[in-house]
């Protein structure tokens, strides 16, 4: 369970080391070491670094680390047909990490470039038991409606259409740094408080309470 101590809580998917919740690459997870108390992880085989042959070593990663109370969520996993593996390749090893994510009940945070086809067909066949959500959303507003039908939360970071995020229904606006400090947080949540017509104050709340649900969706079972 994610716990919020702080009014602060609202940066969704972040690799800066010194952030509450820190997405990490497997390949990463061993040798990253607290930087706070209350820190919580986020941990995935992320698209580009789907070009070795050989997982089995990188999954055996994956099912330590979500038996590690810390490790809250999947993350980022996806489909990125310009970067890794082929687009099979990389749909073999993401249905796997989604099978993972069901059976220990954990949200799943994605990368996906173009082709949210995949991410849809995905979700209706495997009818997750916690949410999804997609990092760093810039797609149209067409295909935030799309994601909305099925409940699939949207993660804006400082570039965004601002298009696309007024069409984004309120209870599944996620906000992010991603590769940016987590104190940029303060400037996403600037520049959608502009584009939605809202307080920092309320959108701050709202991307809070947001994150709340996403992470505590699936009540973790390991």
């Amino acid at each position: 369970m994610f716990f919020f101590n702080s009014t602060k809580d609202v940066n969704a998917h972040c690799h800066d080391r010194s952030a509450k919740l820190v997405t990490l690459d497997l390949s990463e997870y061993n040798d990253c070491k607290l930087e706070r108390e209350d820190q919580q992880f986020m941990v995935g085989l992320h698209p580009w670094n789907t070009v070795d042959d050989e997982m089995y070593d990188t999954f055996d990663i994956l099912s330590t680390a979500i038996t590690d109370p810390r490790v809250v969520g999947i993350g980022e996993v996806g489909i990125d047909p310009l970067h890794g593996a082929s687009v099979e390749r990389q749909e073999q090893l993401l249905r796997y990490q989604l099978r993972v994510a069901n059976e220990a009940r954990l949200p799943v945070m994605f990368h996906i470039v173009r082709r949210y086809d995949i991410l849809i067909k995905l979700f209706k066949e495997l009818k997750p038991v916690a949410s999804w959500a997609v990092h760093g959303f810039r797609s149209s507003p067409e295909v935030a409606s799309q994601l909305a039908d099925l409940g699939i939360y949207m993660s804006i970071g400082l570039k965004f259409n601002p298009e696309t995020l007024k069409a984004i229904p309120r209870n599944l606006i996620l906000l992010e740094t991603d590769e940016l400090p987590d104190s940029a947080i303060r400037d996403v949540i600037t520049a959608v408080a502009q584009v939605r017509g809202r307080s920092r104050r309320v959108v701050s709340r709202v991307a809070r309470e947001n994150l709340r649900h996403f992470l505590n969706s699936g009540q973790k079972s390991l």
